[in-house]
């Protein structure tokens, strides 16, 4: 009696658990660097910024099955964890990084909604652009976006407005940015609909406090809010 109970409440687990597996697989992620810098950008150079190009070579799909829903507040360049597996971890907005394999093992000690926050990798010669910094725990991981939030996600942002020849942009959370000089070689190739993940400035221009991460360029520039 003792084992068909356990087969029993087995069952019951797995036909409870398969709606959201399914949900979970099929999540349409955005996809990274699907549109690459004009010849003319590509041309130029910014000897006061980080080299924010990286080609990802492997393709993938993830879901994970954890609540989105966060009760404090954040402040726009911050982010929480859902869910760190191996050498991947998934953000609230759907976004999947991938960690540099040395640092996998602080993410144990990580959990489901800590803070954190994305911002430049200073490391000479890392292959990995962005690090991803856990202000719970005050310990940080080197990474590369993997995949990008979930197409049309609760927490995914767009590109509403775009103004290249001022610099500034609105994102479809309302919120308006304008993008320090310095990085205009970049920008100049965003373009309406284009996916947004806000981090932290950690580099040059102190005006700035924040990154714009352009998912579909697979870059980034400085930029204030205003």
């Amino acid at each position: 009696m003792n084992q068909f109970s356990k087969y029993l409440k087995s069952f019951t687990l797995i036909t409870l658990l398969t709606p959201f597996l399914l949900a979970a697989d099929q999540a349409e992620h955005l996809p990274v660097g699907v549109r690459q810098m004009s010849p003319e950008s590509s041309d130029e150079t910014a000897p006061d910024q980080e080299t924010a190009n990286y080609t990802l070579q492997e393709d993938g799909k993830s879901g994970f099955i954890y609540d989105r829903y966060t009760p404090t507040y954040y402040p726009n360049e911050y982010h929480w964890l859902i869910q760190a597996i191996d050498d991947r971890l998934e953000l609230e907005d759907g976004s999947v990084w991938k960690l540099n394999s040395y640092d996998v093992y602080k993410t144990k000690k990580w959990w489901m909604k800590d803070t954190v926050t994305i911002t430049q990798n200073h490391r000479w010669f890392s292959s990995y652009t962005y690090k991803i910094i856990n202000k719970n725990t005050g310990t940080s991981v080197e990474a590369n976006l993997f995949l990008g939030p979930i197409k049309d996600g609760e927490y995914t942002r767009y590109i509403a407005s775009v103004d290249t020849s001022r610099g500034q942009i609105t994102l479809t959370d309302n919120t308006n940015w304008e993008v320090s000089s310095g990085d205009a070689y970049i920008f100049r190739d965003w373009a309406l609909s284009d996916a947004i993940i806000i981090g932290s400035n950690s580099g040059w221009d102190s005006k700035c406090e924040a990154i714009l991460i352009n998912v579909t360029m697979n870059n980034f520039v400085r930029a204030k809010q205003f």
